[in-house]
């Protein structure tokens, strides 16, 4: 039954009164998905739970509370070098989707793609939206969080065992659904440059003989770690 609400996030709602929904929530609700006052809805307030609630006009009603296990048990953080064009939405909806916590941003030194502080901040709304919808579609409880970094080395430093993909000749280790909380890199288009190399040591990890592309290798790694760990 709550699998087949319709669901929209409204971080920090209560059940202990009505919840005003945002103006785009509600137009989703009553122009895209045409329900009229008294439908039932899924209100998510990004915390773990769902509310059940009855649709006003303008708010809805709460009716009881859930917590549906639907939030993987492993925390997964991907850290993805920007790629070109429309790419990362779709790294991002996609790991979303999958069950990716948290995605750290950064540009490396084979990055083509250049965001001054007004991009970056239009870019990770935008982001964050897309993240925030297929967390809805999904049936996830919590929306994914974003930062961003400058470069791989501030990256491995925060997340010194991260382990990165790589397409060095002759790497022997594969990456692996190993236990708890895991932080993987995915560079961008033209691979690593050799200063970066030899940042990464010997975290490198490979997901076998064939070389994926940039906008499918995060979701492919995140389906490892989490499809069969939820």
């Amino acid at each position: 039954m709550l699998r087949s609400l319709p669901r929209v996030f409204v971080p920090g709602a209560s059940a202990d009164g009505l919840i005003e929904l945002p103006k785009e929530e509600l137009d989703k609700l009553r122009k895209v998905l045409r329900l009229s006052p008294g439908a039932e809805i899924a209100v998510l307030p990004d915390n773990g739970t769902l509310i059940r609630c009855k649709l006003l006009p303008h708010h809805a009603e709460p009716l009881d509370v859930h917590a549906p296990n639907t939030e993987a048990k492993r925390r997964v953080t991907l850290a993805q070098a920007l790629p070109k064009g429309d790419k990362l939405d779709e790294i991002v909806r996609a790991c979303t989707e999958i069950g990716v916590a948290h995605f750290v941003l950064f540009s490396s030194d084979r990055t083509v793609v250049k965001w001054d502080e007004k991009k970056t901040m239009d870019r990770v709304n935008r982001l964050q939206t897309i993240a925030r919808e297929a967390a809805e579609v999904s049936f996830r409880t919590r929306i994914p969080e974003f930062s961003v970094m400058s470069g791989l080395a501030p990256v491995l430093r925060h997340y010194p065992d991260a382990m990165v993909l790589s397409e060095v000749e002759g790497l022997g280790k594969s990456l692996s659904a190993s236990s708890g909380d895991v932080t993987i890199v995915v560079g961008p288009e033209g691979g690593w440059s050799q200063l970066e190399l030899k940042l990464i040591g010997d975290r490198g990890v490979t997901l076998g003989p064939r070389v994926l592309r940039v906008d499918h290798a995060g979701p492919a790694a995140s389906a490892i770690l989490l499809l069969d760990h939820q």
